[in-house]
């Protein structure tokens, strides 16, 4: 089976691109971050990212869970509309699959969903974050797939929020013995404390193939360098067979590609 993952990064206009670079590779599972989901007929095409995404992969992905993390209308900053959405919207992520889901939850570890009103403090202050955890049945197995976008710190370096994250993640993860992936954006170096928690209960696929950067190769007005904060997390109960960070210029992050069984 393969499992794709990708921050699509609600700051592009790419819908089209993300779905067709989907389509191409095929997988049974995808996980996004920064998708954008229209609430009001009069929401513009640029801001419906989850709507678009969907209708591209077509009647192949019947089964999809979407979490969100806040709510508004338009990104501003410093009072300065940037992008203007046309009426209300959602920000998260989401879990598209080719197989059922038995079971879906969006657990907040940080804040709470809530109106996102301007975003010159969020650097200071970020918004909610949640973990999905979406259990898919498999041909009669249980797979249980956690999607996480983690919370930002301006060096990625994490802090007392990114750790009492991390093990949020690990006790969710824990409570039921299923084979799991672990999967998404945690704006997380690798040497950092959390990210070392991570890497004491599960197996850290990014650091087995010696993955240096998560980043696309192309630079922009939104380029924060070459590097990795995103990650898949596998435990006992999932056969790697492949694993590949895909250098495609659709987002600045990356897609990572995971070719798995389950044991």
């Amino acid at each position: 089976m393969k499992l794709i993952d990708i921050n699509i990064s609600m700051m592009y206009d790419n819908a089209d691109e993300v779905g067709a670079f989907l389509l191409a590779e095929n997988p049974d599972i995808i996980t996004l971050q920064e998708v954008l989901r229209g609430l009001e007929d009069s929401v513009v095409e640029r801001c419906r990212s989850k709507e678009n995404i969907e209708k591209l992969l077509g009647k192949n992905y019947p089964y999809n869970f979407f979490g969100p993390l806040q709510i508004t209308d338009a990104f501003r900053k410093n009072g300065e509309t940037f992008i203007d959405c046309g009426g209300n919207i959602e920000q998260g992520n989401e879990v598209i699959t080719k197989f059922p889901i038995r079971s879906a939850s969006n657990e907040f570890y940080y804040k709470k969903y809530a109106p996102a009103l301007d975003r010159v403090q969020w650097k200071e202050e970020d918004h909610g974050r949640a973990v999905q955890i979406v259990e898919i049945d498999i041909k009669g197995k249980p797979l249980q797939v956690l999607n996480v976008h983690g919370i930002w710190t301006a060096d990625k370096q994490g802090d007392e929020r990114t750790i009492a994250e991390c093990k949020y993640i690990i006790q969710a993860a824990k409570r039921k013995k299923l084979p799991t992936i672990i999967v998404g954006d945690f704006n997380l170096l690798p040497e950092t404390e959390s990210i070392q928690l991570m890497n004491k209960e599960f197996r850290n696929i990014i650091n087995e193939y010696k993955i240096t950067s998560t980043r696309p190769s192309f630079k922009d007005d939104t380029d924060e360098g070459s590097n990795v904060v995103d990650y898949i997390f596998v435990n006992d109960l999932i056969q790697v067979n492949d694993f590949k960070v895909i250098d495609i210029n659709i987002s600045d992050h990356s897609p990572l590609s995971l070719d798995f069984e389950i044991l």
